[in-house]
């Protein structure tokens, strides 16, 4: 049975497409090349800070699944992945 994401779950990253005027980007998950299309966000400080990030930047981010059969994602935070979670948290911007 597969993993299914759960809130807790913090993943590497790495932007493949920034953020589009439909307020929707694509990362690539690093340990398993899954692609994700993120289309919410749970604030406005989050939207802004992956806004910011440049293609090809990798970064722990917290994700959860919209819907049960679609490839869409929200994203709720970002922090320590779970490899390291003696990191400290990737600060939002201003």
């Amino acid at each position: 049975m597969a993993h299914t994401q759960s809130k807790q779950d913090v993943e590497m990253v790495r932007i493949r497409r920034e953020m589009n005027d439909h307020h929707t980007m694509t990362v690539e998950v690093v340990d398993s090349n899954a692609t994700r299309y993120v289309v919410e966000y749970d604030s406005a400080d989050l939207e802004r800070t992956l806004t910011a990030l440049p293609v090809g930047a990798t970064v722990p981010l917290q994700l959860e699944p919209i819907g049960a059969r679609s490839n869409v994602w929200r994203a709720v935070g970002m922090g320590a992945s779970t490899a390291s979670r003696d990191e400290t948290a990737v600060p939002l911007v201003d």
